[in-house]
Protein backbone atom coordinates (compact mmCIF):
# COMPACT_ATOMS: atom_id res chain seq x y z
CA UNK A 1 0.00 0.00 0.00
CA UNK A 2 1.53 3.17 -1.07
CA UNK A 3 0.06 7.17 -0.59
CA UNK A 4 1.01 9.35 -3.39
CA UNK A 5 -0.04 13.12 -3.91
CA UNK A 6 -2.58 14.06 -6.60
CA UNK A 7 -0.60 16.65 -7.54
CA UNK A 8 1.76 16.08 -10.64
CA UNK A 9 3.83 19.32 -9.21
CA UNK A 10 4.53 17.75 -5.89
CA UNK A 11 7.71 15.64 -4.65
CA UNK A 12 5.22 13.12 -3.48
CA UNK A 13 3.73 12.62 -6.66
CA UNK A 14 6.02 9.76 -7.57
CA UNK A 15 6.48 5.74 -7.63
CA UNK A 16 8.00 6.20 -3.90
CA UNK A 17 5.20 8.37 -2.84
CA UNK A 18 4.89 9.49 0.85
CA UNK A 19 6.86 7.88 3.53
CA UNK A 20 3.70 6.54 5.29
CA UNK A 21 3.08 2.60 6.21
CA UNK A 22 -0.09 1.93 8.17
CA UNK A 23 -0.22 -1.95 7.51
CA UNK A 24 1.67 -4.03 10.85
CA UNK A 25 3.59 -6.12 8.58
CA UNK A 26 5.10 -3.30 6.47
CA UNK A 27 5.51 -1.29 9.29
CA UNK A 28 7.77 -4.27 11.43
CA UNK A 29 9.87 -4.76 7.82
CA UNK A 30 10.74 -1.23 7.75
CA UNK A 31 10.49 0.80 11.05
CA UNK A 32 9.92 4.45 10.87
CA UNK A 33 11.58 7.15 12.52
CA UNK A 34 7.99 7.97 14.35
CA UNK A 35 5.24 5.34 15.18
CA UNK A 36 1.81 6.52 15.93
CA UNK A 37 -0.23 3.86 17.78
CA UNK A 38 -2.46 2.96 20.57
CA UNK A 39 -1.53 0.85 23.78
CA UNK A 40 -4.00 -1.77 22.08
CA UNK A 41 -0.96 -2.65 20.60
CA UNK A 42 0.69 -3.79 23.50
CA UNK A 43 -1.36 -7.20 23.93
CA UNK A 44 -0.40 -8.23 20.35
CA UNK A 45 3.22 -8.01 21.39
CA UNK A 46 3.51 -11.68 22.75
CA UNK A 47 1.72 -12.93 19.77
CA UNK A 48 4.15 -10.96 16.84
CA UNK A 49 7.67 -11.72 17.61
CA UNK A 50 8.31 -9.92 14.29
CA UNK A 51 7.45 -6.42 16.30
CA UNK A 52 11.13 -6.44 17.84
CA UNK A 53 12.65 -4.71 14.89
CA UNK A 54 10.33 -1.56 16.56
CA UNK A 55 12.72 -1.98 19.64
CA UNK A 56 15.70 -2.13 17.62
CA UNK A 57 16.09 -5.77 17.80
CA UNK A 58 17.42 -7.89 14.51
CA UNK A 59 17.07 -4.03 12.79
CA UNK A 60 20.31 -3.05 11.27
CA UNK A 61 19.38 0.35 10.96
CA UNK A 62 18.32 0.98 14.11
CA UNK A 63 20.86 2.84 16.22
CA UNK A 64 19.09 2.85 19.47
CA UNK A 65 15.48 1.57 20.48
CA UNK A 66 13.27 4.55 21.01
CA UNK A 67 13.82 6.82 23.13
CA UNK A 68 10.82 9.50 23.46
CA UNK A 69 7.44 8.23 24.04
CA UNK A 70 4.26 10.70 23.88
CA UNK A 71 1.38 9.54 25.56
CA UNK A 72 -1.88 11.55 25.34
CA UNK A 73 -4.44 11.46 27.26
CA UNK A 74 -2.94 10.36 29.96
CA UNK A 75 -6.10 10.52 32.00
CA UNK A 76 -7.59 7.83 30.59
CA UNK A 77 -5.15 5.48 31.41
CA UNK A 78 -6.99 4.74 34.28
CA UNK A 79 -8.98 1.99 36.15
CA UNK A 80 -8.91 -1.34 34.37
CA UNK A 81 -7.35 -0.69 31.32
CA UNK A 82 -4.84 1.33 32.96
CA UNK A 83 -3.90 -1.68 35.19
CA UNK A 84 -3.59 -3.90 32.07
CA UNK A 85 -1.32 -0.87 30.18
CA UNK A 86 0.89 -0.36 33.69
CA UNK A 87 1.22 -4.05 33.55
CA UNK A 88 2.32 -4.54 29.74
CA UNK A 89 4.35 -1.43 30.44
CA UNK A 90 7.04 -3.50 32.06
CA UNK A 91 8.02 -4.87 28.39
CA UNK A 92 7.33 -1.81 26.56
CA UNK A 93 10.30 0.18 29.37
CA UNK A 94 12.33 -2.87 29.17
CA UNK A 95 12.67 -3.09 25.28
CA UNK A 96 12.97 0.41 25.19
CA UNK A 97 16.22 1.01 27.55
CA UNK A 98 19.45 1.03 26.31
CA UNK A 99 23.33 0.26 28.24
CA UNK A 100 25.77 2.68 27.90
CA UNK A 101 29.38 2.12 29.46
CA UNK A 102 27.15 -0.07 32.11
CA UNK A 103 24.32 2.62 33.08
CA UNK A 104 20.46 1.87 32.14
CA UNK A 105 19.05 4.90 29.74
CA UNK A 106 15.11 4.38 29.90
CA UNK A 107 13.53 6.08 27.34
CA UNK A 108 12.15 10.01 28.16
CA UNK A 109 8.05 9.59 28.53
CA UNK A 110 6.01 12.99 27.94
CA UNK A 111 2.48 12.76 28.47
CA UNK A 112 -0.65 15.39 28.53
CA UNK A 113 -3.48 15.23 30.77
CA UNK A 114 -6.44 16.99 32.35
CA UNK A 115 -9.14 16.76 35.12
CA UNK A 116 -6.40 14.57 36.42
CA UNK A 117 -5.99 13.92 40.50
CA UNK A 118 -2.89 12.71 41.73
CA UNK A 119 -1.11 12.31 39.09
CA UNK A 120 1.94 11.76 40.86
CA UNK A 121 0.72 8.29 42.18
CA UNK A 122 -0.75 7.23 38.52
CA UNK A 123 2.42 8.10 36.81
CA UNK A 124 4.43 5.64 39.42
CA UNK A 125 2.24 2.83 39.05
CA UNK A 126 1.57 3.06 34.72
CA UNK A 127 5.35 3.37 34.07
CA UNK A 128 7.72 2.94 37.06
CA UNK A 129 8.56 6.74 36.85
CA UNK A 130 8.72 9.94 39.11
CA UNK A 131 6.97 13.00 37.61
CA UNK A 132 7.45 16.54 36.90
CA UNK A 133 4.58 18.58 36.14
CA UNK A 134 5.40 20.61 33.09
CA UNK A 135 4.66 23.64 32.55
CA UNK A 136 4.92 24.47 36.59
CA UNK A 137 2.52 26.70 38.33
CA UNK A 138 2.21 30.36 37.66
CA UNK A 139 3.10 32.69 40.10
CA UNK A 140 -0.72 33.84 40.21
CA UNK A 141 -3.61 32.13 41.39
CA UNK A 142 -6.12 31.63 38.27
CA UNK A 143 -3.02 31.24 35.48
CA UNK A 144 -0.97 28.82 34.02
CA UNK A 145 0.44 28.51 31.18
CA UNK A 146 -2.20 27.56 28.92
CA UNK A 147 -5.02 30.13 29.96
CA UNK A 148 -5.21 33.37 31.79
CA UNK A 149 -8.62 34.39 33.73
CA UNK A 150 -10.27 36.84 31.02
CA UNK A 151 -13.47 38.69 33.54
CA UNK A 152 -14.66 40.15 30.17
CA UNK A 153 -15.01 37.19 28.27
CA UNK A 154 -18.35 34.95 28.04
CA UNK A 155 -17.20 31.86 28.94
CA UNK A 156 -19.47 27.99 29.68
CA UNK A 157 -22.91 28.68 31.58
CA UNK A 158 -24.20 25.72 33.27
CA UNK A 159 -28.16 25.43 34.01
CA UNK A 160 -29.49 22.65 35.97
CA UNK A 161 -32.64 21.47 35.74
CA UNK A 162 -34.92 19.47 38.64
CA UNK A 163 -38.07 18.58 37.85
CA UNK A 164 -39.17 17.29 41.11
CA UNK A 165 -43.04 18.29 40.38
CA UNK A 166 -43.31 16.12 37.04
CA UNK A 167 -44.42 12.52 36.58
CA UNK A 168 -41.08 10.97 36.17
CA UNK A 169 -37.81 12.15 34.61
CA UNK A 170 -38.35 11.32 30.92
CA UNK A 171 -41.13 13.56 30.76
CA UNK A 172 -38.62 16.51 32.40
CA UNK A 173 -36.34 14.74 29.49
CA UNK A 174 -39.51 15.88 27.08
CA UNK A 175 -39.90 19.63 27.95
CA UNK A 176 -35.72 20.51 28.39
CA UNK A 177 -35.03 18.95 24.57
CA UNK A 178 -38.34 20.78 23.06
CA UNK A 179 -37.38 23.96 24.89
CA UNK A 180 -33.89 23.95 23.65
CA UNK A 181 -34.72 22.96 20.17
CA UNK A 182 -37.35 25.08 19.20
CA UNK A 183 -35.20 28.69 21.14
CA UNK A 184 -32.71 28.92 18.28
CA UNK A 185 -35.75 28.87 16.03
CA UNK A 186 -37.29 32.05 17.69
CA UNK A 187 -34.70 34.28 16.69
CA UNK A 188 -33.70 37.14 14.47
CA UNK A 189 -30.19 37.22 13.33
CA UNK A 190 -27.47 36.48 11.28
CA UNK A 191 -27.33 32.86 10.57
CA UNK A 192 -23.84 32.60 12.04
CA UNK A 193 -25.03 33.93 15.82
CA UNK A 194 -28.32 31.50 15.21
CA UNK A 195 -25.62 28.45 14.19
CA UNK A 196 -24.01 27.48 17.40
CA UNK A 197 -27.15 26.80 19.13
CA UNK A 198 -29.27 25.01 16.01
CA UNK A 199 -26.72 21.72 16.67
CA UNK A 200 -28.19 20.07 20.59
CA UNK A 201 -25.43 17.38 21.68
CA UNK A 202 -27.55 15.21 23.84
CA UNK A 203 -24.63 13.12 26.58
CA UNK A 204 -26.01 10.33 28.36
CA UNK A 205 -24.09 8.49 31.05
CA UNK A 206 -25.26 4.87 29.06
CA UNK A 207 -26.02 2.95 25.91
CA UNK A 208 -29.58 2.12 27.80
CA UNK A 209 -30.19 5.53 28.48
CA UNK A 210 -29.22 7.26 25.23
CA UNK A 211 -31.83 4.59 23.43
CA UNK A 212 -34.88 5.87 25.66
CA UNK A 213 -33.95 9.59 25.16
CA UNK A 214 -33.42 8.25 21.03
CA UNK A 215 -37.14 7.33 21.51
CA UNK A 216 -38.16 10.38 22.89
CA UNK A 217 -37.12 12.20 19.85
CA UNK A 218 -38.41 10.82 16.94
CA UNK A 219 -41.82 10.68 19.22
CA UNK A 220 -42.58 12.46 22.33
CA UNK A 221 -40.58 15.62 21.89
CA UNK A 222 -42.40 16.14 17.92
CA UNK A 223 -45.54 15.96 19.64
CA UNK A 224 -44.62 17.81 22.22
CA UNK A 225 -43.40 20.73 20.23
CA UNK A 226 -46.79 20.80 18.31
CA UNK A 227 -47.86 22.03 21.67
CA UNK A 228 -45.27 24.29 21.95
CA UNK A 229 -46.03 26.29 18.85
CA UNK A 230 -49.74 26.53 20.07
CA UNK A 231 -48.97 28.03 23.07
CA UNK A 232 -46.55 30.67 22.02
CA UNK A 233 -48.48 31.42 19.07
CA UNK A 234 -46.63 29.81 16.09
CA UNK A 235 -49.48 29.38 14.55
CA UNK A 236 -51.29 30.48 11.18
CA UNK A 237 -54.41 31.79 13.61
CA UNK A 238 -51.59 33.72 16.28
CA UNK A 239 -49.38 34.73 13.73
CA UNK A 240 -49.81 33.90 10.00
CA UNK A 241 -46.80 32.35 7.90
CA UNK A 242 -44.31 34.34 9.30
CA UNK A 243 -45.07 32.98 12.65
CA UNK A 244 -45.00 29.47 11.33
CA UNK A 245 -41.97 30.27 9.69
CA UNK A 246 -40.46 29.58 13.14
CA UNK A 247 -41.17 26.20 14.51
CA UNK A 248 -38.75 23.79 14.43
CA UNK A 249 -39.01 20.34 12.97
CA UNK A 250 -36.81 17.81 14.29
CA UNK A 251 -35.35 15.51 11.14
CA UNK A 252 -31.77 14.70 10.96
CA UNK A 253 -30.00 13.12 14.25
CA UNK A 254 -27.30 11.15 14.85
CA UNK A 255 -24.88 9.50 17.47
CA UNK A 256 -21.58 9.44 18.57
CA UNK A 257 -21.12 5.95 20.65
CA UNK A 258 -19.58 2.55 20.63
CA UNK A 259 -21.93 0.69 19.09
CA UNK A 260 -21.51 2.13 16.00
CA UNK A 261 -18.86 0.99 13.27
CA UNK A 262 -15.32 2.80 12.86
CA UNK A 263 -15.90 3.89 9.23
CA UNK A 264 -19.35 6.39 10.71
CA UNK A 265 -17.33 8.13 12.89
CA UNK A 266 -15.56 10.22 10.68
CA UNK A 267 -18.69 10.70 8.60
CA UNK A 268 -20.63 11.67 11.42
CA UNK A 269 -17.93 14.06 12.74
CA UNK A 270 -18.04 15.48 9.32
CA UNK A 271 -22.01 16.32 9.16
CA UNK A 272 -21.44 18.07 12.59
CA UNK A 273 -19.03 20.83 10.68
CA UNK A 274 -22.14 21.73 8.55
CA UNK A 275 -23.77 25.03 9.27
CA UNK A 276 -27.39 26.85 9.37
CA UNK A 277 -28.90 26.85 7.38
CA UNK A 278 -27.33 24.06 5.44
CA UNK A 279 -30.59 21.78 4.81
CA UNK A 280 -28.77 19.12 6.14
CA UNK A 281 -27.42 20.52 9.48
CA UNK A 282 -27.46 18.04 12.16
CA UNK A 283 -30.56 18.73 14.81
CA UNK A 284 -29.79 16.24 17.70
CA UNK A 285 -26.43 14.61 18.10
CA UNK A 286 -26.80 11.78 20.61
CA UNK A 287 -23.63 10.68 22.55
CA UNK A 288 -21.67 8.89 25.12
CA UNK A 289 -18.69 9.11 26.87
CA UNK A 290 -16.91 8.37 23.80
CA UNK A 291 -16.94 11.72 23.17
CA UNK A 292 -14.78 13.14 26.21
CA UNK A 293 -11.68 13.15 23.25
CA UNK A 294 -10.88 13.92 19.99
CA UNK A 295 -14.08 16.04 19.30
CA UNK A 296 -13.66 19.54 18.50
CA UNK A 297 -16.10 20.89 16.64
CA UNK A 298 -15.52 24.73 17.12
CA UNK A 299 -19.32 25.65 16.44
CA UNK A 300 -21.01 23.45 18.55
CA UNK A 301 -22.53 25.60 22.37
CA UNK A 302 -25.02 24.04 22.90
CA UNK A 303 -25.28 20.64 24.98
CA UNK A 304 -27.57 18.95 27.35
CA UNK A 305 -26.39 16.58 30.39
CA UNK A 306 -29.31 13.65 31.25
CA UNK A 307 -28.09 12.59 34.69
CA UNK A 308 -24.92 13.63 36.69
CA UNK A 309 -22.10 11.60 35.39
CA UNK A 310 -20.39 9.02 37.61
CA UNK A 311 -17.18 11.26 38.13
CA UNK A 312 -15.97 14.89 38.11
CA UNK A 313 -13.54 14.08 35.46
CA UNK A 314 -16.17 13.27 33.11
CA UNK A 315 -18.79 15.78 33.51
CA UNK A 316 -15.91 18.11 32.85
CA UNK A 317 -14.38 16.44 29.58
CA UNK A 318 -17.37 16.25 28.59
CA UNK A 319 -19.17 19.58 28.80
CA UNK A 320 -16.28 21.03 27.57
CA UNK A 321 -16.45 19.62 24.07
CA UNK A 322 -18.70 23.08 23.42
CA UNK A 323 -18.57 26.35 23.68
CA UNK A 324 -14.74 26.31 22.57
CA UNK A 325 -14.92 29.22 20.55
CA UNK A 326 -14.67 32.30 22.60
CA UNK A 327 -16.96 34.09 19.74
CA UNK A 328 -19.33 31.40 20.71
CA UNK A 329 -20.26 30.74 24.34
CA UNK A 330 -21.48 27.78 25.35
CA UNK A 331 -24.39 26.43 27.41
CA UNK A 332 -24.62 23.13 29.19
CA UNK A 333 -28.09 22.13 30.72
CA UNK A 334 -27.79 19.23 32.89
CA UNK A 335 -31.37 17.45 33.75
CA UNK A 336 -30.91 15.93 36.79
CA UNK A 337 -33.30 13.12 37.98
CA UNK A 338 -34.81 13.79 41.24
CA UNK A 339 -35.53 10.13 42.02
CA UNK A 340 -31.58 9.59 42.45
CA UNK A 341 -29.93 10.60 45.70
CA UNK A 342 -26.34 11.92 44.04
CA UNK A 343 -28.42 13.79 41.42
CA UNK A 344 -30.28 15.14 43.82
CA UNK A 345 -27.16 16.00 45.85
CA UNK A 346 -25.55 17.81 43.33
CA UNK A 347 -28.40 19.90 42.32
CA UNK A 348 -28.43 20.83 45.73
CA UNK A 349 -24.82 22.29 45.93
CA UNK A 350 -24.46 22.99 42.15
CA UNK A 351 -23.11 26.75 42.63
CA UNK A 352 -20.46 25.04 45.04
CA UNK A 353 -19.71 22.77 42.91
CA UNK A 354 -19.27 24.32 39.79
CA UNK A 355 -17.15 27.17 41.49
CA UNK A 356 -14.78 24.34 42.21
CA UNK A 357 -15.38 21.92 39.68
CA UNK A 358 -11.75 20.43 39.61
CA UNK A 359 -11.72 19.99 43.09
CA UNK A 360 -13.70 18.03 43.02
CA UNK A 361 -12.25 15.35 40.34
CA UNK A 362 -11.63 11.68 41.64
CA UNK A 363 -7.94 9.97 41.98
CA UNK A 364 -7.46 7.45 39.24
CA UNK A 365 -6.57 3.84 40.60
CA UNK A 366 -3.82 1.61 38.81
CA UNK A 367 -3.40 -1.83 39.99
CA UNK A 368 -0.89 -3.28 37.56
CA UNK A 369 0.29 -6.41 39.57
CA UNK A 370 -2.97 -7.04 41.53
CA UNK A 371 -4.01 -10.68 41.30
CA UNK A 372 -6.72 -10.37 38.50
CA UNK A 373 -4.34 -8.71 36.40
CA UNK A 374 -1.66 -11.14 36.70
CA UNK A 375 -3.92 -14.28 36.76
CA UNK A 376 -4.66 -12.63 33.14
CA UNK A 377 -1.64 -11.44 31.64
CA UNK A 378 1.97 -12.02 33.47
CA UNK A 379 2.58 -14.79 31.71
CA UNK A 380 2.38 -12.70 28.12
CA UNK A 381 5.06 -10.70 29.60
CA UNK A 382 7.16 -13.71 29.90
CA UNK A 383 6.22 -14.87 26.45
CA UNK A 384 7.27 -11.51 24.81
CA UNK A 385 10.14 -11.23 26.60
CA UNK A 386 11.56 -14.65 25.78
CA UNK A 387 10.45 -14.27 22.25
CA UNK A 388 11.94 -10.51 21.65
CA UNK A 389 15.55 -11.53 23.99
CA UNK A 390 16.62 -15.08 22.99
CA UNK A 391 16.83 -15.93 19.71
CA UNK A 392 16.09 -19.27 20.41
CA UNK A 393 12.39 -19.11 21.28
CA UNK A 394 11.56 -16.87 18.72
CA UNK A 395 9.54 -19.44 16.82
CA UNK A 396 9.73 -22.61 18.80
CA UNK A 397 7.95 -23.01 22.31
CA UNK A 398 8.25 -27.05 22.33
CA UNK A 399 12.07 -26.90 23.86
CA UNK A 400 10.36 -25.14 27.36
CA UNK A 401 12.33 -21.96 28.40
CA UNK A 402 16.11 -22.68 29.05
CA UNK A 403 17.55 -21.44 32.45
CA UNK A 404 19.32 -18.62 31.36
CA UNK A 405 16.58 -16.84 30.05
CA UNK A 406 13.98 -18.36 32.55
CA UNK A 407 15.84 -16.21 35.12
CA UNK A 408 16.37 -12.87 32.90
CA UNK A 409 12.81 -12.88 32.50
CA UNK A 410 11.91 -13.47 35.78
CA UNK A 411 14.07 -10.84 37.46
CA UNK A 412 13.23 -8.11 34.61
CA UNK A 413 8.93 -8.81 35.96
CA UNK A 414 9.52 -9.11 39.34
CA UNK A 415 11.88 -6.20 39.47
CA UNK A 416 9.15 -4.20 38.26
CA UNK A 417 6.75 -5.87 40.72
CA UNK A 418 8.90 -4.74 43.33
CA UNK A 419 9.53 -1.12 42.18
CA UNK A 420 5.70 -0.42 41.54
CA UNK A 421 3.81 -2.39 44.14
CA UNK A 422 5.41 -4.20 46.64
CA UNK A 423 3.06 -5.48 48.29
CA UNK A 424 1.96 -8.02 45.58
CA UNK A 425 5.90 -9.14 45.04
CA UNK A 426 4.72 -12.58 46.52
CA UNK A 427 1.49 -13.28 44.64
CA UNK A 428 3.06 -12.12 41.09
CA UNK A 429 5.89 -14.44 41.69
CA UNK A 430 3.69 -17.48 42.42
CA UNK A 431 1.82 -17.24 39.51
CA UNK A 432 4.49 -16.20 37.12
CA UNK A 433 6.93 -19.31 38.58
CA UNK A 434 3.32 -21.57 37.81
CA UNK A 435 3.49 -20.81 34.42
CA UNK A 436 6.94 -20.65 33.41
CA UNK A 437 7.14 -24.43 35.26
CA UNK A 438 4.11 -25.71 33.09
CA UNK A 439 5.71 -24.17 29.86
CA UNK A 440 9.19 -26.23 30.58
CA UNK A 441 6.79 -29.64 31.75
CA UNK A 442 4.31 -29.21 29.09
CA UNK A 443 6.43 -28.19 26.03
CA UNK A 444 3.61 -27.07 24.10
CA UNK A 445 3.57 -27.95 20.27
CA UNK A 446 3.39 -23.81 19.37
CA UNK A 447 2.88 -20.60 20.57
CA UNK A 448 -0.42 -20.19 19.08
CA UNK A 449 -2.10 -17.65 16.93
CA UNK A 450 -5.31 -15.27 16.15
CA UNK A 451 -6.45 -17.90 13.35
CA UNK A 452 -7.91 -19.96 15.94
CA UNK A 453 -6.24 -23.02 14.28
CA UNK A 454 -3.39 -25.18 15.94
CA UNK A 455 -1.17 -27.95 14.56
CA UNK A 456 -1.08 -29.36 17.89
CA UNK A 457 -1.60 -27.87 21.81
CA UNK A 458 -0.51 -24.04 21.71
CA UNK A 459 0.81 -22.40 24.91
CA UNK A 460 -1.41 -19.67 24.39
CA UNK A 461 -4.88 -19.02 23.23
CA UNK A 462 -6.81 -15.55 22.23
CA UNK A 463 -9.03 -14.49 24.95
CA UNK A 464 -12.59 -14.68 24.10
CA UNK A 465 -12.11 -17.03 21.59
CA UNK A 466 -13.90 -19.99 22.42
CA UNK A 467 -11.79 -23.58 22.38
CA UNK A 468 -12.16 -26.02 19.18
CA UNK A 469 -13.42 -29.59 20.58
CA UNK A 470 -9.59 -31.48 19.31
CA UNK A 471 -8.58 -28.74 21.61
CA UNK A 472 -11.19 -29.20 24.83
CA UNK A 473 -8.78 -31.88 26.36
CA UNK A 474 -5.85 -29.31 26.74
CA UNK A 475 -8.54 -26.87 29.07
CA UNK A 476 -6.49 -25.12 31.78
CA UNK A 477 -3.17 -25.63 30.50
CA UNK A 478 -3.65 -23.51 27.68
CA UNK A 479 -3.43 -19.88 28.70
CA UNK A 480 -5.82 -17.25 27.67
CA UNK A 481 -3.73 -14.57 26.80
CA UNK A 482 -5.45 -10.97 25.46
CA UNK A 483 -4.93 -10.10 21.87
CA UNK A 484 -6.50 -6.54 22.18
CA UNK A 485 -7.43 -4.25 25.34
CA UNK A 486 -11.55 -3.86 24.25
CA UNK A 487 -12.31 -6.44 26.54
CA UNK A 488 -10.47 -5.68 29.87
CA UNK A 489 -13.20 -5.76 32.88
Amino acid sequence: MQFRCEDPGCDFNTDLGLPIEVVDEQIYQSPPTLIIGTVDKFATLPWQPASRTLFGIDNPNAKSPPDLIIQDELHLIAGPLGSMVGHYETVVDELCTRVEDGMRIPPRIVASTATIARATEQVRQVYGRSSFLFPPQALRAGESFFAVEGDAANGRTYVGVFGSAMPSHVTVQKVVLAALLQAPALCDGPANAIDPYWTLMCYFNSLRELGRGATLVQADVREYLNAVWHRIGLTADAGGEEAKAHRRFVNNYRELTSRMRSSEIPEVLQELFREYPHKDVVDVCFATNMIQVGLDVSRLSLMTIVGQPKGASEYIQASSRIGRDRSKPGLVVTNFNPFKPRDRSHFESFRPFHENAYRYVEPTSVTPFSLPVCDRAIHALAVTLARFLDPRLRDQSDKGIPEPTRSRVREIILARVRLVAPEEEQRATAVLDRFLDDWDNVKPNEYGGFSGRAAGEPLMWPAGKPLPPELEQFRGRIRATPSSMRTVT
